[in-house]
């Protein structure tokens, strides 16, 4: 049966105004508060953000989601404007829901999956903010336009009229999104490390194509990286006309207490349970990934289904999970003899990962971003909705989980998308108390 990208969205949508409307009943006050522009609802930097429509200056807030409400209404006050910012991020946060779904169907065989992973990044806590005004919105509308167009840019030994329209546009998307939070470190690392993991693992297969992915993906390397700096250089040399100070974004970051450091009690004792969660996640699918492509391009692996007690680890304290399954792991590596292990079979699937762009560059977009705030803030500022309210790390986990064998993926996504869920129905709650939630 054919899956259809509209018909599929919807029951995702049902399944977030849904507990949406539970948490609502249990504090109305989210709804009132929610659709008035009195009394105000200014949650940290919707603030901020709203202060741009009505003032426009440069700060460390980026300027084309103030510019693009201003555009769409005419806010007199900071209040109205902190309403338009809820209207229009709520509408273009149901409007990522059919795009991702679009991207994942073009890519991922299991409509399971597909539907699944839509539905974690769709229903997960961290959506929260793309409804109330962040950035998180108008963000994830370009990332998923950015990703379609470098989705439908195939690796190719000529250059086409296609391939050059394909990379144009993907620089004018790279230019916008650089305009709207910071991108420029983030966007630069994940291409250039995309490239290089796909030819490296090509070189290592001593594949013929190696020249033919070098010409396509190094092209756009290229144009991500240069849209990302070209977007920088238009609001920088704003910055640099009104106050004197081209890199003065950074620089009000830096005044906000962020500190390049080495913070080790990150990595072991937690600020929160999503934090510590948003730490090791990506770090944790880098590897699986990495020993995916080295089981199907080097030398076959053998992976292992986690014990139950495993699970509950890896969302409730990830070091202990990554020593336990590590172990396990190398003992049934390194032994010839049988185990009582439950191994896992890789699908067909994951011969596509080690070269597809698309999922390297998700992969490492999600890690630079953990490490860019583990090594400058102590606080973790924004790290779990960076991670989790973004398109980003959810491709990377509908490829990871295409390698391997549906019926248990599914399993696993549904346990997560039932928590998940309940846990959005207290980051509401938390909001409409002013809490801070990520």
């Amino acid at each position: 049966m054919k899956f259809n990208v509209f018909l599929g969205s919807v029951p995702i949508i049902l399944g977030f105004a849904l507990f949406t409307a539970i948490a609502i009943i249990i504090n109305p006050h989210i709804f009132t508060s929610f659709l008035s522009n009195a009394p105000s609802k200014l949650f940290y930097d919707v603030g901020h953000y709203s202060n741009l429509v009505i003032h426009p200056t440069c700060n460390a807030f980026y300027p084309l989601w103030p510019w693009l409400v201003s555009k769409i209404g005419t806010p007199k006050t900071v209040d109205d404007a902190a309403f338009y910012f809820r209207i229009v991020g709520s509408s273009l946060s149901l409007i990522t829901i059919p795009l991702f779904i679009f991207i994942l169907k073009q890519n991922i065989k299991s409509y399971k999956i597909t539907f699944l992973v839509v539905a974690l990044y769709a229903m997960n806590p961290l959506s929260v903010f793309r409804m109330i005004g962040y950035t998180e919105g108008i963000f994830s509308v370009l990332s998923l336009i950015f990703l379609s167009l470098i989705t439908n840019l195939k690796a190719t030994s000529k250059i086409s009229i296609k391939f050059i329209l394909t990379t144009i546009s993907i620089f004018v998307f790279s230019c916008f999104l650089s305009l709207t939070r910071p991108f420029l470190i983030q966007s630069i690392f994940s291409a250039i490390f995309a490239l290089a993991s796909i030819l490296i693992i090509t070189k290592l297969q001593n594949n013929e194509n190696f020249n033919k992915y070098f010409r396509s993906y190094g092209i756009t390397t290229f144009f991500i990286c240069f849209g990302a700096v070209i977007g920088y250089c238009v609001y920088g040399y704003y910055c640099l006309q009104s106050r004197g100070d081209f890199f003065a974004p950074f620089h009000d970051q830096k005044a906000w207490g962020k500190q390049l450091g080495i913070y080790s009690q990150l990595f072991f004792i937690p600020l929160t349970s999503a934090d510590f969660t948003a730490i090791y996640l990506p770090v944790i699918a880098v590897i699986t990934a990495l020993f995916i492509c080295i089981s199907v391009n080097i030398k076959k692996l053998i992976f292992i289904t986690p014990k139950i007690w495993q699970w509950i680890l890896l969302f409730a304290y990830p070091p202990a999970f990554m020593a336990f399954y590590g172990m396990d792991f190398k003992r049934v590596n390194s032994s010839d003899r049988l185990t009582n292990f439950k191994e896992v079979n890789l699908t067909q699937a994951s011969n596509n990962i080690s070269t597809s762009y698309i999922f390297w560059f998700c992969i490492y977009f999600a890690l630079i971003h953990s490490i860019i705030i583990v090594f400058s803030d102590q606080k973790l500022t924004s790290l779990r909705r960076f991670i989790f309210g973004t398109p980003y790390f959810f491709v990377a986990i509908a490829y990871i989980s295409n390698c391997f064998p549906t019926r248990k993926v599914t399993k696993l996504l549904l346990w997560l998308l039932g928590f998940s869920s309940i846990w959005l129905v207290q980051y509401w709650l938390d909001y409409a108390n002013d809490v801070w939630i990520g």
